[in-house]
Order: structure tokens, then sequence, then C-alpha cells
């Protein structure tokens, strides 16, 4: 009895061995499998850690690195870590940010504008601008501009102002006018886009407009009797006019019979030289050293102001020949009617 008693308490003693093996060994592999291996990249630095802390936020405080509510920990604080992981810390800095013209400074440790906003909860409408562009990096010192963008519609009713349209008659004397038509506004219904910028209209464009009645412009005739207007819109008496048959010559010797050299070359029968705005004529229609103002009458531009200074021997009676310099010109105008004025 007593030697199986004894048997017993052997037994029993070495199955205490082997579970007190047991535990311990155990527990050796929970100690080896609860340190780890981190690195930790804040301010400029990298630094590799072992730590059996279980939690971000353990480890950073196990090694003394103080977090802000403002800067930005990946993973994040609260977030269980593996050996081998890396832990970021992004340190906040200030910005300017306007937004709607309101301007404050925040702290913010978000690399671009998209994930600046995104942690604000800044909603941005299709129309929105934001200054820089939402790809850009963000840095210490920058400033950042959000405006609103908003358009509203307008329809409103406009006049159609009407137009003065003067008519010179020769049958009034120069100086005297009158209206032969009244004027009448029209009327228009416009749609109006308006866009703000910020609570500021910052332009407007019609959009579509419908018009219910037409302007009627005003008429008004000015005496020109024995006045001539130009093509410029001068205004000159003349004594009288006449319709004649213009052609064109230059100082070269088709037009001439001289050439360069010769003593009377490029000189006129009055002894001027010949120039723009000398004409020949017949001296027993027009005499030489006359003011004329010479008007197209087929709708081409007109000469506009000449003197009489030149004759010509195929020049006789109801015929003027006008100086150009260009003989390409010269023959360009070929032969046309025009309307002589003869000048006070």
């Amino acid at each position: 009895m007593e030697s199986l008693i004894n048997s017993i308490k052997g037994i029993n003693k070495k199955i205490l061995i082997a579970v007190a093996a047991a535990v311990i060994l155990i527990m050796g592999v929970s100690v080896v499998s609860m340190h780890k291996t981190v690195v930790i990249a804040h301010d400029g630095q990298e630094v590799e850690v072992s730590t059996f802390s279980n939690t971000v936020g353990a480890i950073l405080r196990k090694q003394g690195i103080e977090i802000r509510e403002e800067d930005k920990v990946l993973p994040g604080i609260n977030e269980k870590i593996e050996d081998g992981a890396r832990i970021i810390v992004s340190r906040a800095f200030e910005i300017k940010l306007i937004d709607q013209g309101e301007e404050k400074t925040i702290l913010t440790a978000e690399e671009n504008l998209t994930d600046l906003l995104k942690s604000l909860d800044i909603q941005l409408e299709e129309d929105d601008k934001i200054e820089p562009d939402l790809d850009s990096p963000l840095t210490a010192g920058a400033t950042v501009k959000i405006i609103r963008v908003a358009e509203e519609y307008l329809v409103e009713n406009q006049e159609i102002p009407y137009q003065t349209i003067v008519k010179y008659s020769d049958s009034l004397e120069h100086g005297k006018s009158q209206k032969v038509q009244e004027g009448t506004k029209g009327l228009k219904e416009v749609k109006l886009r308006i866009v703000y910028e910020d609570g500021i209209e910052v332009g407007r464009e019609i959009v579509d407009e419908k018009v219910y009645q037409e302007a009627v412009n005003e008429i008004v005739e000015k005496g020109t009797l024995n006045y001539l207007v130009t093509s410029r819109g001068e205004v000159t008496r003349y004594k009288k006019v006449l319709t004649m048959s213009a052609s064109a010559y230059d100082a070269g010797y088709e037009s001439t019979g001289k050439n360069p050299g010769d003593p009377y070359y490029g000189l006129t029968r009055s002894g001027t030289k010949v120039r723009p705005g000398v004409v020949a004529v017949d001296p027993k229609v027009i005499p030489l050293g006359t003011k004329l103002y010479i008007e197209s009458t087929d709708g081409t531009s007109s000469y506009g102001y000449a003197s009489a200074e030149d004759t010509g021997s195929a020049i006789k009676g109801n015929k003027i020949d006008l100086f150009f310099e260009n003989r390409s010109d010269a023959l360009r105008f070929g032969r046309r009617t025009v309307k002589v004025y003869v000048l006070e």
C-alpha cells in the first residue's frame, strides 16, 4: 500500500513538472509575440524602436512624442500596431483660409487642398472657385481662397432707344433743319443671367430677348443749299457744281511725255509741282487756280479737295484729269463721271 502511494506521488510530481514547463514555454512564446519593432517618422527623423505596446498612441507616449489635436498620425492614434509597422507623424502648420470673404488662420497637417477641405468638411459647389488649384500642395504660410459663385436669372422690360438720322437736303437753306419723322422708343423683354462672386455682382449677360415693339428712328433734314457735305462730314460752300467726265494721269512718260531729268518733268502748267489733289482742266471752263471738290457718283471713294493747276491737250470742255502718284492707281481709276464743285 505504501509503495502504491509513493508511485502515485512520483507520477504527480512528473506531471507537475511537465505542466510547469509547458506554462513557462507558453509564457515565453506570448512574450515574444507581444514584442514588436516599429519605425517612427517624425520631425524630420526616423527612429526604430522595440516595444510591447499594442497601439500607436501607447507607443508614441512611451517614446515621449507629444501629439497635438491638429497633428496627423498614420496609422491613427487608436489603431493597433503590428511588428514591422511604420508610424508617420505629420506636424500641423498655419495657413490662411479665406472663405466667402471671411479670413481666418487655421492649423492643418494635410498635404493638399482636397484633403484640407475634407478635413474641415467644406463643400464646393460646381461653379465655386478655389485658389490655388485643388491638387496644389499645402505649405506653411499658404493662403487658400474660396470664392463662392452664384447666379440668378432676371426678366425685365427694357426700352429700345431710337436713333436720330440726319439727312442733308439742298432744298433747304444752310443752317436750317426740319424734322420729317418723329422718333418713338421700342419695347423688349430681356432675360438676364447675373453672376455673383461672394455676393458681389461680377457680370451679367443677355440670354434671351423678345421684341414687342420696334423703335422708329427720328429723321431730321438739314439744309445744304449751295453747301457741300464732304465724305468726312465737312460742310463747304460752293458756287456751282458741274457734272464732268474724269480721267486720271501720273507724272510718267505715258501721261505727260516727259521722263525724269526733263526740266519740265513733274511741273504743272501753273509752274507748281504735281501732287495728289492737282487736277488738269480746260481753263475756259474752270480757270487755273480754282479750288474744287471732286465727288464720286458711282459709290466709290471721292477724290476730294483739289486745285486746278494743270492743263492737257486732251482736256477740253467738260473734262477733268485727276493726278495720282502711282501709274497703277491712275489706270485703276480709268474714266468715270464725277461731280465737280467749284468752291468759294
